[in-house]
């Protein structure tokens, strides 16, 4: 995988994900879990990144699987197996998730806008999935600085990032905008039709576009606040799929995201650490769905509140984390025939103790309260070891247990027809054995084995004419996973650098049971989750010039619940020449990209097409003082 998990091992014990990126710098005692996910590598720089949607980029530089329905359409993530419903998406520690649908669009989140993502496969008893997470982060300079991105190329796709960063040492702000726009009028062969002809795709037009403004301010030493609004809107027509003429469907999205955030640190030698903060965003969403030919123009419209208060101390060898939580929800949607809130309220308590400064026991609880309806009781437990070795041999070895969960959306409980106001909640135990070895900053490899068991599963299956959700399987996921980085390796010359990036995931994710007599799925494969899946990377630099490439397989993709119908396996390769200048001590970067070098034809949804080879001109500038 992408990202590892280091040294403090109390992942699920948190509500807030630290990711410790670009910098690698020393984690707040606050958020207890490192993610390192190399981003300082040149594979996976974020400057490189800037402007792309955070799926491409995920499912560029790593192993997990991104479900994508086209070039700046809905994307979701798939992780040891689990659902998009199943893998939280935060931002500054904040779930994005919706409450309708339980997931939320990766393609609607531009890289450059936040400052830091990461990514974490075990999350512990903090989702059944993983978690994907994006900071920003508060500076404090006596600086002005601004860059930028562009980028334009086949399929009249034009893509564009800019963003400044101002302020002094005790008020600082950050203006960031993206704009995306694409026709995604390529052609593609239909393999549904005799004589597969070449065909071009239409009515798949996307414009997207964000907005972010960013104001800290230190109040003294020991307390800091930051406010922060993040708009988004979406534009987006829906092609049809291939064995269908024509479509006039389309979907647009509008957001509006406010948080406001106060931290608190008190430092001191002989009574240890106290941190403290409170979080608080208000989040409004609706989309408007259109669809002419069924008569629909169906509109949801979200109010969401999100609150975390949490404190950690820290003396010595140990350190104790706690949060409280308080959510509220509520959704106006048609399909529901009136209004529906809830609230959801929940308390978690983390501590972990360093032995020997090599040995970490970490132990944690949690519990909600989803209204009355108490969640399941949440554990988690891990052990670790880690410890350097003459100076260059870093070696981490660790095992984690936890219990997690997830409640009904409102989705699966109020829909028309469908909704079942009776399911229960998910309910999984899982746990995972790590290892990770460091070479002098120049290797790391790391291996990973896990398992889960979710049960009350919520599938939405077929009842005569109609689809209703039920919790009707008990699934098994268990896995293997393995990645090796070299970087900065010297290996002709001083001016001469090769970086490799490789990363391998094994994935069996089977249905235990059977909703009927005539169910095939018990022991199959769940569908959309590719059994094998690689991710490599190649850069070579010389001085200021460097090519890059990167290449993602995935096995087939069982489109069926009982596996008698797939998607072939698929392999990607892009390639990228460019050369960084330095102009009077600014930046600027020009590049050229090959996107599907071979052309491949694939989907990763059923009878969705994916762009053939294209073309792609990059620019971008930094300029500070």
């Amino acid at each position: 995988m992408l990202t590892y998990l280091y040294l403090m091992i109390a992942a699920g014990a948190v509500a807030q994900v630290s990711i410790d990126t670009v910098q690698l710098n020393s984690v707040e005692i606050l958020r207890p879990v490192i993610i390192r996910d190399q981003s300082h590598m040149p594979l996976t720089d974020l400057k490189y990144q800037s402007g792309k949607r955070l799926s491409d980029v995920l499912g560029e530089i790593s192993s997990v699987y991104i479900k994508s329905y086209g070039s700046g359409q809905l994307a979701s993530i798939t992780i040891r197996g689990t659902t998009a419903a199943q893998t939280e998406i935060q931002w500054n520690g904040i779930r994005l998730n919706q409450p309708t649908l339980g997931q939320i669009d990766l393609s609607l989140l531009t890289m450059g806008m936040q400052d830091e993502f990461g990514m974490a496969s075990y999350s512990g008893n903090l989702s059944i999935g993983g978690v994907v997470a994006v900071n920003n982060i508060a500076k404090f300079c006596n600086c002005l600085s601004a860059e930028g991105t562009l980028r334009y190329g086949s399929f009249k796709s034009f893509q564009s990032y800019a963003g400044m960063q101002y302020g002094h040492k005790r008020m600082s702000g950050a203006t960031k905008i993206s704009y995306l726009s694409s026709a995604n009028n390529f052609k593609y062969r239909n393999d549904y039709k005799q004589g597969k002809p070449y065909e071009v795709q239409q009515n798949a037009q996307t414009k997207l576009f964000s907005f972010i403004q960013q104001m800290n301010a230190k109040i003294d030493t020991y307390n800091q606040v930051s406010v922060i609004l993040l708009l988004n809107e979406a534009d987006r027509q829906i092609a049809p799929i291939v064995n269908k003429p024509d479509s006039k469907e389309s979907q647009a999205d509008e957001s509006i995201r406010a948080m406001a955030m106060w931290k608190a640190k008190y430092e001191s030698y002989t009574r240890g650490n106290l941190q403290m903060g409170l979080t608080s965003a208000y989040m409004n969403e609706s989309l408007l769905y259109v669809n002419p030919e069924a008569k629909m123009n169906a509109l949801t419209r979200t109010n969401v509140v999100r609150n975390i208060f949490n404190a950690a101390y820290s003396y010595k060898r140990l350190e104790v984390y706690g949060a409280i939580n308080y959510d509220y929800e509520q959704a106006n949607v048609a399909s529901y025939q009136d209004k529906k809130v809830r609230h959801i309220t929940g308390v978690q308590v983390n501590a972990h103790y360093i032995f020997n400064n090599s040995i970490t026991l970490a132990l944690g609880l949690r519990q909600d309260l989803l209204n009355t309806q108490a969640s399941p009781f949440s554990p988690s437990l891990g052990l670790g070891y880690a410890k350097t070795f003459k100076s260059k041999h870093f070696i981490s070895v660790s095992t984690h247990a936890a219990r997690a969960f997830r409640f009904p959306t409102f989705n699966d409980l109020y829909w028309m027809p469908g909704g079942n106001a009776n399911l229960k909640t998910e309910k999984s135990w899982k746990g995972d054995v790590n290892f990770i070895y460091v070479y002098n900053s120049l290797l790391t490899f790391s291996a990973s084995g896990y398992c889960s068991y979710v049960n009350d599963w919520i599938q939405w299956v077929p009842q005569g004419s109609d689809w209703s959700a039920i919790n009707y399987k008990r699934v098994l996921s268990r896995g293997f996973e393995a990645a090796i980085n070299a970087t900065n390796t010297n290996v002709i010359g001083k001016k001469f650098k090769v970086d490799v990036n490789v990363s391998y995931s094994f994935t069996k994710t089977t249905n235990l049971d059977a909703a009927s007599a005539f169910d095939q799925s018990k022991g199959k494969q769940l569908i959309y989750v590719p059994l094998h899946s690689v991710a490599a990377g190649l850069q070579l630099q010389y001085r200021r010039f460097y090519v890059r490439a990167t290449g993602n397989y995935f096995s087939q993709l069982f489109i069926s619940t009982d596996n008698s119908q797939y998607l072939d396996g698929y392999f990607i390769c892009n390639v990228e020449v460019g050369k960084d200048f330095e102009l009077k001590g600014q930046e600027v970067g020009l590049s050229f990209r090959v996107n599907n070098v071979a052309n491949a034809n694939y989907q990763s949804v059923a009878q969705r097409p994916m762009p053939g080879r294209g073309f792609e001109g990059i620019l971008r500038f930094k300029f500070s003082k």
